[in-house]
């Protein structure tokens, strides 16, 4: 706009096509604060009405003929005027982009997009807007044919003030970074639908029993194991939601126990009704659904950004393992001394053969914290593993032929087997400790 004030642009506008106050307001919508398309369209309007009554009180005639012209797509601004000079009453053609519609449709939007939020008895919601392609690409070619740079879109300006009037006349509040569902709403055909945003539930697992996966595991037959998941799925019935999504910090082996700690987790529902849940009676559902086999500790409310922090930390975060171990040969307690001296090394683990079907095959540097054995009877001990997350304890003591170094295996000269597995320890992220309300 270097080559002409913003009068002069938005009277260039008008001189193409009739724009109603708010349809004009909006190609100036960056400039100034504290005010409305509406009024931003408006004051230009009458701007550019006093501009021409100057010149014409100044004898331009040809500021009388282009106001004679021009009148008709300024509208009501422009009649008073017209009357005078021209003594009749003004014509005004309707806007080319809205035709005059957009003030009644933000206006009956707010009112049933309240009505259609309350049936959810949410409080936080955003809105969306879908707008045909075609009015949004003439809006955009309007901007670049008169070189305007602070302009925004009638998808922006509907999106705001519809959100804007729900929070300020009924209460709700517009949150973008935590809502509880968004309110489509279709311009300009009124058409409106809810999309419920997922709810996150951050805590604890247990799984006392052993051949429970984590994530469901379909096959041809049904489900291969009974999972995690599943236990999870009777969260659904209490919720109303569609689907469980489980995100955890790391996994256990199907055949491993998850003891101790409980691992670290974050429950998503997708699209529930129930967004206040009662974590107790969840806990109950989930327990004597899976026969106490899979056990649920749930602290509080999470946000999707938290599942992030869950998921980029595992390799970090320490764990805490027992491991039921068979020597051949048997062991003395010569063997138990040089498992020891395992304590603080940094293992090498290439990718182990029993999951390279489903992971890239490279080589993983892991901390080996601390190993603490004791005897049981004839070749088996007792292990306590220390190590930090994605370290595979079952490589650690078998050695998987030579691709974890080093290993209970080539420390002892002998091969060592790990029978039972159970994780009694994960360490959570830090900034996950406080439950989010």
């Amino acid at each position: 706009m270097s080559d002409i004030n913003v009068v002069g642009k938005a009277l260039e506008i008008l001189k193409a096509r009739p724009l109603c106050n708010r349809c004009l307001g909006r190609f100036f919508a960056g400039l100034g604060r504290g005010w409305s398309n509406l009024e931003r369209g408006a004051a230009l309007k009458k701007v550019i009405v006093m501009g021409y009554h100057e010149r014409i009180r100044e004898g331009d005639e040809g500021a009388l003929r282009e106001f004679g012209e021009v009148a008709g797509s300024i509208g009501v601004h422009a009649s008073g005027l017209y009357r005078l000079l021209f003594g009749g009453e003004l014509e005004v053609r309707g806007c080319s982009l809205c035709g005059g519609k957009l003030d009644g449709f933000i206006e009956e939007a707010v009112v049933r997009g309240f009505k259609l939020l309350s049936l959810y008895g949410v409080s936080r919601f955003i809105v969306g807007v879908r707008v045909p392609r075609g009015l949004l690409e003439l809006e955009e070619s309007i901007a670049l044919q008169h070189g305007l740079r602070y302009w925004e879109s009638i998808r922006g300006e509907v999106r705001r003030e519809v959100g804007k009037a729900i929070e300020s006349r009924f209460g709700l509040k517009v949150d973008f970074e935590d809502p509880e569902v968004m309110l489509v709403v279709s311009y300009p055909d009124f058409s409106m639908e809810v999309v419920i945003a997922s709810l996150f539930i951050r805590g604890r697992y247990w799984k006392v029993g052993r051949m429970i996966s984590q994530a469901y595991w379909p096959t041809v037959g049904g489900a291969r194991y009974y999972s995690i998941e599943q236990a999870l799925y009777s969260i659904l019935e209490v919720l109303g939601g569609e689907s469980i999504v489980l995100h955890a910090s790391g996994r256990e082996d199907v055949d491993a126990r998850m003891l101790g700690s409980g691992r670290p987790v974050i429950v998503e529902v997708k699209a529930p009704r129930v967004r206040r849940p009662d974590l107790g009676l969840l806990e109950r559902v989930v327990r004597e659904s899976s026969g106490g086999l899979v056990m649920v500790k749930l602290e509080g409310l999470a946000r999707r950004k938290d599942v992030k922090a869950y998921k980029e930390e595992v390799a970090v975060r320490s764990k805490i393992y027992r491991a039921l171990v068979a020597v051949d040969g048997g062991v003395s307690l010569e063997d138990l001394r040089l498992l020891e001296l395992l304590n603080g090394v940094t293992v090498l683990q290439r990718t182990p053969r029993r999951v390279l079907r489903r992971r890239r095959d490279i080589v993983r540097s892991r901390k080996l914290y601390q190993v603490k054995c004791r005897p049981i009877a004839g070749p088996l001990i007792e292990c306590l593993i220390k190590t930090s997350g994605g370290l595979y304890v079952k490589e650690l003591i078998n050695g998987d032929d030579g691709r974890t170094k080093p290993s209970f295996t080539e420390v002892l000269g002998r091969r060592a087997e790990c029978l039972e597995l159970d994780v009694l320890h994960v360490e959570e992220h830090p900034a996950l400790s406080t439950p989010t309300q």
